[in-house]
């Protein structure tokens, strides 16, 4: 049990260690539980063999359980010492606090999200429009995306993928929603995600759809390139006509 204790110092929030005996596979867990808080640390030694766990000292409990036959008898003989138990217990807790102060702040860091709303499909005939909402680059990974409607939730026709690990420790994720649009109403992508105290909304703008926006600037830019040949077809005109 002293060696496993050295062995949370290296991993200080967990150690999993295999061993063979004859034939037969086994292995040691142990693990620092944080309740909260570093000043509430619960230490969990578990040991197994031949995918059954044998024993299980629990620190909160300070007593070790037998799930075997076999296992009682080591477990009553731990539990005959109560306060050997204790002090080791609070010797490997106290390396789990020193090394928790290192590492949670580095853990608990969040990312916000960034995220877009737009129109990917317009509504025609019978066929429904589709609206994609997507976040990027967000840190942890539990997030949650939901869709409303005049700030009533849609719990019908909404489909979502997984979180996506982009393979640099951010995610992404996306949720797609059917609709068929109604004049003057508010349609809005809510987040809810670590990073952000409070859920974090993001509306539809409707004024022009994606779509739209692009047949827009496709004519805006026709035009503007009209008047270019127009103004310069007449300068060629007038200077000929000069000459």
């Amino acid at each position: 049990m002293k060696f496993l204790k050295y062995m949370i110092i290296e991993l200080s929030n967990g150690l999993l260690a295999f061993f063979l005996v004859h034939g037969h596979y086994g292995f040691i867990l142990v693990l620092c539980r944080v309740l909260g808080s570093l000043q509430n640390v619960e230490l969990i030694y578990s040991i197994n063999y031949d995918k059954k766990e044998l024993l299980r000292f629990n620190s909160t409990e300070n007593k070790v359980a037998a799930y075997t036959e076999y296992a009682m008898k080591w477990a009553d003989d731990f539990n005959k010492k109560p306060e050997w138990l204790h002090m080791e217990a609070e010797k490997a807790i106290a390396d789990c606090k020193r090394f928790g102060q290192l590492y949670l702040p580095e853990v608990e860091k969040t990312v916000k999200p960034e995220v877009t709303v737009r129109s990917v499909r317009q509504a025609s005939g019978k066929n429904p429009a589709m609206l994609i909402c997507s976040a990027y680059d967000f840190y942890p990974k539990p997030i949650k995306l939901t869709w409303m409607r005049d700030d009533k939730e849609v719990t019908t026709d909404v489909t979502s993928t997984e979180e996506l690990a982009d393979g640099d420790w951010y995610y992404q994720i996306h949720s797609h929603l059917e609709y068929f649009p109604k004049p003057g109403e508010k349609i809005s992508c809510v987040v809810e995600h670590a990073s952000s105290h409070k859920p974090m909304i993001y509306d539809l703008d409707s004024s022009l759809s994606e779509s739209d926006r692009n047949k827009f600037i496709t004519g805006a830019a026709g035009v503007v390139l009209g008047v270019i040949m127009a103004a310069g077809g007449l300068i060629y005109y007038k200077r000929k006509h000069t000459g």
